[in-house]
Order: C-alpha cells, then sequence, then structure tokens
C-alpha cells in the first residue's frame, strides 16, 4: 500500500511541476519555458552573444543554429526537449559586416531542401571548395556562407548595393536550389541560383514574387519554406535599420502571402487589415504539427511589433485567426517560430521554439511552448490512479478474509 501511495504522489508531484512552467501570458493548455539569454534569468542558460537572436535554422541531425543581429554572430544550442545548450566547444561563428550600417545576420537557412543536402552553394574556405553548411542574410544586404572548416568565420558571397535582407529561405529541388532573401528596403524578394548569382531578370523570375500589399503601404518581412511553397510576411515600410513602422504597427498592420518557387502568386493567405487579423509586423511564421495541442494543424505567425507581441493561429486554409497561444507586452521584437527537427540534437517536432529581441533588441531570449496537460487530463488521471488504489484495496482485503 505504501508502493502504491508513493506512486501516487510522484505522479501528482511530477504533472504539478509540469503546470508550473506556464508563463503568465500563456493561455492553456500550452506552457511558456525559457532556455537562454544574455541576461541572467533564473534557470536560464546565460550566453552573452545571444543579443537580438532573429533567424534560426538546423539540418535533420544538428543543433539548432540561431543569427544574433546584435552580436553579428551565429550560435549553436543542443537542444533536448525543453532543455538547451550551447553546442560545439561551444561553437560561435562570425558573421562579417560593411564599414557602414546596418550590420547583422537576420535570416538563415541550412544547405539542405527536404532534410536532404545540396551540392550547390560551393565555396572556397581554408583552401577546400565546398558546399557552404549554412547562409546567411544580414541588413547589410550581404549573403554569406559558412562550411564545416575553420575559421569559425563566414564569408560574404553577394552584395547587393541600397537592399536590406531581412529573411531568407531556400526551396526549389535539391539538384536545383534557390535562395529567396526578403529586401523590404527595395520592396522586392531577391533570388539567388545555387552559384549565388541573381536571377530577378531572368525569364524564370522576371516580375515575380510581386508584392499584392505595395498598395497598403508593407514590404517583405520575412521569407519561409513551409510544405514546399514560399511564404512571404509584410510589414509596415521601413528604411535601413530604422524598424519604426514596423515596430509601432497595430493590429491589422501586416499581411502573408503564398508563393510557388517559381514566384507565382497562388494566394494571399492573411490580407491587410483584415477583419479578426491579430498580424502586426509579422515576422516569424510556421505550421504546427498535429500534434500541437488545440492548434495542431494550424498556421502560427508571431508579431514583431512591440505594441502586440504575441503568437497567433491562423486558419491555414481561410487564413481566419483562431487565436493567440502567447502574448506577452515585454517581448520587444518577437523574431523566429519553428518547431524541432526531432533529432537527438534538434529539439521536439511538437515543441514551438521562439527567439525575440528584448529591450529593443539589445538583448535576447530563446524559449519554448510546449503542450501542458490539461485540468481534465490530470482530472481523469487522478482518479484511475485512485481507482486502481480502491481495487487494490479491496483485492487485498477479500484476500484477508478468504484467508481468515
Amino acid at each position: 500500500m505504501r508502493r502504491l501511495q508513493s506512486v501516487l504522489l510522484g505522479a501528482f508531484v511530477g504533472l504539478g511541476l509540469t503546470a508550473s512552467i506556464a508563463h503568465a501570458t500563456v493561455l492553456p493548455p500550452y506552457s511558456q519555458t525559457n532556455l537562454v539569454s544574455n541576461l541572467a534569468l533564473p534557470g536560464v542558460v546565460q550566453d552573452p552573444n545571444l543579443q537580438n537572436p532573429w533567424g534560426v535554422s538546423e539540418s535533420a541531425t544538428s543543433p539548432l543554429w540561431i543569427s544574433d543581429q546584435a552580436a553579428g554572430v551565429a550560435t549553436l544550442y543542443t537542444l533536448n526537449g525543453l532543455t538547451a545548450t550551447p553546442a560545439g566547444g561551444p561553437l560561435v561563428v562570425t558573421i562579417p559586416a560593411l564599414p557602414t550600417p546596418p550590420n547583422g545576420p537576420t535570416g538563415q537557412v541550412n544547405n539542405s531542401i527536404g532534410g536532404v543536402a545540396t551540392n550547390s552553394f560551393m565555396i572556397t574556405q581554408s583552401g577546400t571548395l565546398a558546399p557552404a553548411h549554412f547562409i546567411f542574410a544580414n541588413l547589410n544586404g550581404t549573403i554569406s556562407a559558412w562550411t564545416a572548416q575553420p575559421p569559425a568565420a563566414a564569408q560574404i558571397q553577394v552584395t547587393t548595393p541600397g537592399a536590406t535582407y531581412t529573411g531568407l529561405a531556400i526551396g526549389g529541388t535539391v539538384s536545383v536550389p534557390f535562395l529567396y532573401a526578403a529586401n523590404g528596403a527595395q520592396n522586392r524578394i531577391d533570388v539567388f541560383d545555387g552559384t549565388f548569382t541573381n536571377v530577378n531578370g531572368t525569364p524564370q523570375f522576371a516580375g515575380k514574387f510581386a508584392n499584392p500589399f505595395s498598395s497598403d503601404g508593407l514590404v517583405p518581412f520575412n521569407v519561409q519554406n513551409i510544405g514546399g511553397d514560399i511564404y512571404v510576411t509584410y510589414a509596415p515600410a521601413t528604411i535601413g535599420a530604422n524598424r519604426t513602422p514596423q515596430t509601432m504597427a497595430t493590429a491589422g498592420q501586416g499581411a502573408v502571402a503564398e508563393f510557388d518557387t517559381n514566384g507565382n502568386l497562388l494566394r494571399t493567405v492573411i490580407n491587410f487589415d483584415q477583419i479578426g487579423s491579430h498580424l502586426a509586423s509579422p515576422w516569424g511564421i510556421a505550421l504546427a504539427p498535429a500534434g500541437f495541442g488545440p492548434f495542431g494543424g494550424d498556421l502560427l505567425v508571431g508579431n514583431f511589433s512591440y505594441s502586440l507581441g504575441e503568437i497567433d493561429a491562423y486558419n491555414p486554409v481561410t487564413g481566419a485567426f483562431l487565436g493567440t497561444l502567447d502574448s506577452n507586452a515585454a517581448w520587444q521584437g518577437l523574431w523566429a517560430l519553428t518547431f524541432g527537427s526531432g533529432s537527438a540534437s534538434g529539439g521536439s517536432s511538437d515543441i514551438l521554439y521562439f527567439t525575440t529581441g528584448l529591450n529593443a533588441e539589445t538583448n535576447g531570449l530563446f524559449a519554448a511552448l510546449s503542450v501542458a496537460p490539461e485540468p481534465s487530463t490530470l482530472a481523469l488521471l487522478g482518479a484511475g490512479l485512485l481507482s486502481l488504489y480502491a481495487w487494490r484495496r479491496r483485492s487485498s482485503r477479500r484476500r484477508d478474509e478468504a484467508a481468515g
């Protein structure tokens, strides 16, 4: 009997600990767990490089890579469920800056399509010619790349005068891949082939990725490959490092469109000033897996806007607003949303990982949202355990009566 009582107590204590990590602004049944910050936060891994963490990426087997825009580096973290530790020694990759600001990595991609590495985007590092492992967009209008060869510094492959790259995606096929860079300063998506050559003016891409929201004053803010198509988020126009219009956006000031990999508009997913829209300078975007609680299978979009920093769910077909997962007035610059790869070091595929630039993008937080047991689930489990306990007591009493 004592053993069963211990099982009951352990079960409830364990469930209580799971529920206790819920963030005050997270709607049930989701819990927020803070993982890494450059600030000294209780129970959080401290990494001084995590300053305004922006885009993220990973290969099918690698740790998660994060672009630290304000620090000018990329850092790596081994994920094990709701824990994160600096990976590779820890490995810190320097992203090149230009003499004139703005500078700093924004979006990034692993050089793979559907988890399969490409043989394109070749670079020479330490005298070795090899495909890039990771590729980074930069506020300074450059795209740089890095292989596994030392030194731990990316090399600039593209410089586009007047561009400000705030997002990066990879798409196409393993044999014919393309890079897609969000260039809000020039109101376009810049496309590069596997040799880092801009192909915007070629017959395949001429006039493509036309902005359906230009008349609304929106420009491309981010690009993301979701299910083989290129999703573009749009935010109020801005120039260079001055993101004030995007910073102060209010509900409805944003949009999302879906294109094929050749830049043909497939549909406007969420329209500008759509009734019920909570978009406010949206940047992070991800499609939730089926196992992600009540919002499983829905399109999740995060707002960069300081005035409406929240993660919302939308119907992926109709674009209708479904609800808010997490909202925090202290967030300033909510960036990437991504689910783990499911590998040993890449995080759980049912956990949503996100980055945000705290304190006006001078500091940073890397955190996770997971599905917590619902109260009804706890009650059912408790009832089941108590029923088991009662059954064990009745069985014991019958044996005693039979023996007596």
